[in-house]
């Protein structure tokens, strides 16, 4: 049966099958993962308060990828047949079912995942390529800071064609402002249920989530091969 929320059939965000994404180490080989969010209002079922990340949003796994369809594929999904009336919302357009391909991929960590600073041989040369890059200022916090995130971390920086940028399935979480991790429901950064599960970017849909918005699950991929999803948390944030 379609997932709701509030009485509003809920948007399908995505479905991974894990047997066309190739060997991803620690994620499932096979099974498929579907996930909604809440349709029925502008927050796209990301709730506050002490239902933050765990309510407004809903992850299926399903082992038997060879079960019988109960609709064929060009059938309108419930939020379709609902998505012209009052109160109804999505999270991205366009909101037509579209595939992606998967390739295998390196991705840098955010400086939220680790100390860079500490990392003696690498923090001056980010400092040194901030300042190569037009950064003012010689406080080395700020060229630590801006050096990562705006020139090594940039989607269109001298990396973009060695790691993953963007929407991926595990690597690093991207979040425009703050990582929520280790704060309210969500768990620390390190745990195994604070890893990147999914991101969706603005590289896959032309507007949605806000103001150039990015929507993560967060969880333990290992839990999620049982079937067990109770460690999976929903966020997304925009500029």
């Amino acid at each position: 049966m379609w997932p709701q929320y509030n009485g509003v059939p809920m948007f399908c965000v995505a479905q991974i099958n894990f047997a066309d994404v190739g060997p991803l180490p620690g994620f499932p080989a096979a099974g498929v993962l579907q996930w909604f969010v809440g349709a029925d209002s502008p927050s796209f079922g990301l709730t506050f308060g002490d239902k933050e990340g765990i309510d407004g949003f809903e992850v299926r796994w399903y082992t038997d990828t060879a079960a019988r369809t109960v609709a064929p594929p060009s059938a309108p999904m419930p939020w379709h047949v609902v998505s012209q009336e009052p109160g109804v919302y999505t999270p991205f357009t366009p909101t037509e079912p579209r595939g992606v391909m998967f390739e295998i991929g390196r991705a840098l960590p955010r400086l939220a995942e680790f100390d860079l600073d500490g990392e003696a041989d690498l923090a001056p040369l980010v400092r040194e390529l901030a300042k190569l890059s037009g950064e003012r200022g010689d406080d080395p916090v700020d060229l630590l800071y801006n050096g990562w995130n705006f020139h090594i971390l940039n989607v269109e920086g001298p990396f973009r064609d060695d790691f993953v940028f963007r929407s991926s399935l595990g690597g690093s979480a991207h979040v425009t402002q703050d990582d929520p991790r280790g704060y309210s429901n969500y768990p620390p950064i390190g745990d195994p249920a604070g890893h990147v599960l999914i991101t969706i970017d603005e590289d896959v849909y032309q507007r949605g989530w806000g103001d150039h918005g990015i929507a993560h699950l967060f969880g333990d991929p290992a839990a999620v091969a049982r079937g067990d999803l109770s460690s999976v948390r929903y966020y997304w944030d925009a500029t």
